[in-house]
């Protein structure tokens, strides 16, 4: 059974930092203003493969948050520098 994650960000910017680090063809798209990505896996084991790398980028790269979205599970991160400035 396929799995849909949906990865939100700040921006549409922040997003394409994020979609560049996944596997595949991700692509950033925009809605409302955030940033948006789609994706759909084969199982819920691959599509949480992508938890750890949206951490990673949101903590590279400084992004403000992320938020991943697989089925009714949430997980949120936030850059630990932008929290204590």
């Amino acid at each position: 059974m396929a799995v849909q994650v949906t990865i939100d960000a700040r921006t549409k910017a922040d997003a394409g930092v994020i979609a560049a680090a996944l596997p595949g063809r991700a692509e950033a798209t925009s809605w409302r203003g955030y940033g948006i990505i789609r994706l759909r896996f084969r199982s819920e084991k691959e599509a949480r493969e992508t938890i750890p790398i949206v951490g990673d980028c949101v903590e590279l790269h400084k992004l403000a948050w992320a938020r991943v979205r697989i089925g009714d599970d949430e997980r949120m991160f936030r850059s630990r520098k932008l929290r204590t400035t």
